[in-house]
Parts: C-alpha cells; structure tokens; sequence
C-alpha cells in the first residue's frame, strides 16, 4: 500500500507528493520552501455585534408572525372544534388532536379563544400573531 502524504494525504508517490510537492526527506522545509522554526499560531476570530440605534440604547426587533389574530380568532370560534386554527397558524400536530378529541372536549378551545383575545396565542414558530 502506498504511504500517504503527511501534509495533504493523498498518496505519496516515490519520494514526492504529485498533489502538493512535499518531499519525503525534507522535513525542516514546508512545502512553500520556507524554514520551519515554530508551528503555526491559532488564530481566533471572535465576532460581537453590537446592535445601537441613533439614541445610544441597544436595538431590539420584535418579529411577529405573518398570520392574523383576526382570522385566527374567527376559524376558533367557528371551527375550533376541529382544530381549524391551529393548522392556519401551522401547529398541525395540535391541530390533528384537537380534530380527533373535539377540541380537546371543548376545553382546548374555550382556552384558545382567550389566549387568541389576549394576544398570548403563538404560531408554531413562537412568534405572537400580527393584529
């Protein structure tokens, strides 16, 4: 079996690398030609983003979903039973269980109508619902 090269791994052949040109009796030299006196430094790279607007106090984006509480509320109230809003905000999961127990035997519903109305309900990515 061939040996491989120890600075890019392909296989060696005779006493050179085809691939990068290390050559095997020349350990003191890199493959650029220069003297090897230390190893290389790490380097670490460490990003911070400082978020400031005009006023001088950090920035904060409040994402919020695409969906509407309106409509979301109307397809509870309407079609609650059947987990009709769940699937609009994308919880198919739930919606498939509320859709199999009546909404939650009409608990799971009474529930999210509130939550809808008081601006507590989520889409499925955790984002509140747009007014």
């Amino acid at each position: 079996m061939a040996e491989k090269c120890p600075v890019c791994g392909a296989p060696l052949e005779g006493d050179s690398c085809d691939y990068c040109g290390y050559k095997v009796g020349n350990s003191t030299k890199n493959v650029t030609g220069n003297a090897r006196s230390q190893p290389q430094p790490q380097v670490i790279v460490q990003n911070v983003i400082n978020n400031v607007n005009q006023v001088g106090g950090p920035a904060h984006v409040r994402l919020i979903s695409a969906k509407s509480k309106h409509t979301a509320l109307l397809l509870c109230i309407f079609l609650g039973y059947f987990g009709a809003h769940k699937f609009y905000v994308g919880k198919t999961g739930m919606g498939i269980l509320y859709l199999c127990t009546c909404g939650l035997c009409g608990i799971g519903w009474i529930a999210d109508i509130i939550s809808i109305l008081s601006g507590s309900f989520k889409d499925k990515f955790g984002l509140p619902l747009k007014d």
